[in-house]
């Protein structure tokens, strides 16, 4: 898509140098900076970028929702780019919303652009970071109850952990394909998570990602998928995880034998997002986050 102010492409395979290229100028923290996320998402998400002044902008739209453009690394010229921004928006006939990511971009962006903006923190949004070692050890009483599931779990099955190869990714996707089935008529976002899922595992070979699964008696029961996410920062991003609950202890033990086995040198996981989702946001502080990243959405202070 062309218009007056962006170049606005599609993401596909062979943009991944190019957007790699602007994820490794920086120390970021946040899951959306990996090609991985924008890749398996575009269809849901309807992901496409654009270059701008030495900046990448991440355009997206999630169903009937509004149109949202994500400000990424800010490594560029952005008192440039966010009026080209401000003239696409325009051009669309919607209110501009615009998003970054920590509060050095906020100050930047309130520094360059006094009182233009009013800045929302996304809570919903807000990735869940923890210190690898403790979802590998799970110390002290606070995690008392997932070394029980765990410790269950052991004593149940016979179980085995192995590195996700080309030839088990057929059966991560029997395995979600299962699921899907039985939860088609309740979970609403369905068929994206399979889209997701699907295009992850079709593009295995292809992307920095590594996977790990569990078996039992030789039936893979679990399944996760993450990569680094910043090298400096010593942080790695989970982007799948999956289990069959009718295995006891299954999720919180291939959390744990995924990091113990693939990334115990990393200080720390970034385990995404709880979208809002009341469960899964009790789920994920009962692993007790580190810290969450700060996310904001900008609005026009005074739109006309």
């Amino acid at each position: 898509m062309h218009t007056t102010s962006f170049e606005i492409k599609p993401v596909t395979l062979d943009d991944k140098p190019i957007l790699d290229s602007y994820f490794k100028q920086g120390e970021f923290l946040n899951s959306e900076f990996t090609f991985t996320n924008m890749f398996i998402w575009q269809k849901p998400y309807n992901i496409r970028y654009a270059q701008s002044d030495g900046n990448l902008c991440i355009f997206s739209r999630h169903g009937n929702g509004l149109e949202s453009v994500n400000m990424t690394t800010m490594q560029g010229d952005v008192s440039a780019t966010v009026p080209k921004i401000l003239e696409y928006f325009s051009q669309i006939n919607q209110a501009p919303q615009i998003r970054i990511f920590g509060k050095d971009q906020k100050e930047r962006m309130k520094e360059l652009f006094p009182d233009m903006f009013r800045y929302e923190k996304d809570i919903n949004s807000a990735d869940y970071v923890y210190k690898t070692e403790n979802l590998i050890n799970l110390p002290g009483s606070r995690y008392h109850a997932k070394r029980n599931h765990i410790n269950k779990f052991k004593s149940l099955y016979d179980f085995s952990y192995k590195p996700i190869t080309p030839e088990l990714c057929k059966d991560c996707r029997t395995l979600f394909a299962q699921w899907c089935e039985t939860k088609k008529d309740t979970v609403s976002n369905i068929d994206e998570q399979l889209y997701a899922v699907n295009t992850l595992l079709d593009n295995f070979e292809n992307l920095d990602i590594k996977g790990g699964c569990i078996t039992v008696d030789n039936q893979l029961v679990a399944f996760s998928f993450g990569e680094v996410l910043c090298q400096k920062e010593s942080i790695v991003v989970i982007h799948l995880e999956h289990a069959d609950t009718n295995f006891h202890g299954s999720f919180p033990i291939m959390n744990q034998q995924f990091l113990e086995n693939q990334w115990s040198d990393y200080h720390f996981v970034n385990r995404e997002e709880d979208m809002g989702l009341e469960g899964l946001r009790k789920a994920k502080k009962s692993y007790y986050p580190a810290f969450l990243t700060d996310k904001y959405i900008l609005t026009l202070a005074n739109p006309k």
